[in-house]
């Protein structure tokens, strides 16, 4: 059973947490939350299949937000307990830092294995994701065309659309069709209509009043039809696959493709130590909760936002080594897991250097009183 003092630093804590990741993760998302409603207000996706889909993007949204959210709560609690005279009242009535750091130290380790859950839940949701966008496109196909652009969603047909009335109906369709090499298609059709057969998974296109323009066999004629109907299927299966392909790689897929390039592959490299890394995270987390401590209690003697600045730069600093970390790769000078784990290797030695230091400077210069217990 915790004891009164764990359950009142507790609550400090949880507060400022969950406030911290709300407004991270609202400064994150805002941008997908608006190109997911555009969906639903352009596009005519249902509400549903959107909410789906943003749950699925939250647990790699969370991993990054979490570790940053528990250093804002750590650094601002305990400058709000130092500024407030609450650590000089503890010290007073002999409590010990280390006492007052255990409720920390739980804390610490919840939100760890909580950032390492969802580092687990962001990895396979890529393949989920992918999946499901092609589910989406599918039910939706007008999710692909954008008015006045040529849109090249398969990599040999190029569709191009003046207007869109409605979800379906297209007007001044133009489509380049180079699905046979040796005997493209050019169709244009001032209106078409785009039907989804859910059982077959398949789209077709129904033209109305167009032109078809090919070259007739091997010789140089040129060939014209016109027509008042016809209908052309889009292939998802090509989108499919290469979703399919991309599906959340696992470590040994990851691997085995470092193996295949003797390391002289950038990107493979940077996607292995984004692989350590999403892990790695659960592990900043618990260093910057305990790090939030120090930093807090020295601020709280300063001033008030001492501690959020410093939380801030912490944070900063953190992202800069990682930024340093895939400039070693691309250097050529470190391993995918020294890239990732890098930015902790510099930090925890001065997490413990703070820790350290708070804990023996327990003086009058600090608390503003005596280190003897009463």
């Amino acid at each position: 059973m915790f004891k009164r003092l764990d359950r009142y630093i507790l609550k400090e804590l949880i507060g400022p947490f969950f406030l911290g990741m709300f407004i991270l993760l609202f400064i994150l998302v805002s941008q997908q939350i608006l190109k997911l409603m555009e969906l639903v207000i352009d596009k005519g996706v249902d509400l549903l299949s959107v909410l789906e889909l943003f749950l699925r993007l939250l647990p790699s949204f969370l991993v990054i937000t979490i570790p940053m959210a528990v250093m804002m709560a750590t650094v601002t609690t305990f400058n709000r307990l130092s500024a407030d005279n609450e650590i000089i009242a503890l010290h007073a009535s002999g409590v010990s830092f280390f006492r007052i750091f255990r409720p920390v130290l739980i804390f610490a380790l919840v939100v760890g294995f909580l950032t390492l859950s969802m580092g687990f839940m962001a990895g396979p949701n890529k393949g989920s994701l992918s999946t499901l966008a092609v589910k989406l496109l599918i039910n939706q196909a007008s999710l692909g065309l954008e008015e006045g652009q040529f849109n090249g969603m398969f990599s040999n047909m190029m569709i191009y659309v003046e207007s869109m009335p409605t979800f379906s109906k297209l007007k001044g369709v133009f489509i380049y069709d180079q699905r046979k090499q040796d005997a493209p298609v050019v169709i244009s059709a001032k209106e078409a209509v785009l039907v989804t057969n859910q059982n077959t998974q398949t789209i077709s296109m129904h033209l109305i009043d167009g032109s078809l323009h090919q070259k007739a066999g091997s010789s140089d004629r040129y060939q014209k039809m016109t027509f008042a109907n016809y209908d052309i299927s889009l292939d998802f299966s090509e989108i499919a696959q290469k979703q399919e392909e991309q599906k959340g790689r696992s470590y040994a897929q990851l691997q085995a493709q470092v193996t295949e390039t003797q390391g002289k592959d950038l990107k493979a490299l940077r996607r292995l130590s984004r692989f350590y890394r999403r892990y790695l995270f659960s592990l900043a987390a618990f260093i910057f909760c305990i790090m939030g401590v120090p930093l807090g209690i020295i601020s709280g003697r300063i001033t008030r936002v001492g501690g959020f600045s410093a939380g801030i730069f912490m944070i900063i600093l953190y992202y800069i080594l990682l930024t340093l970390g895939d400039s070693l790769i691309a250097a050529g000078v470190a391993t995918p897991f020294f890239a990732a784990l890098f930015p902790l290797l510099v930090l925890t030695p001065l997490c413990f250097y703070l820790v350290k230091k708070i804990a023996s400077h327990v003086s009058p210069t600090l608390f503003g009183i005596a280190s003897k217990r009463p």
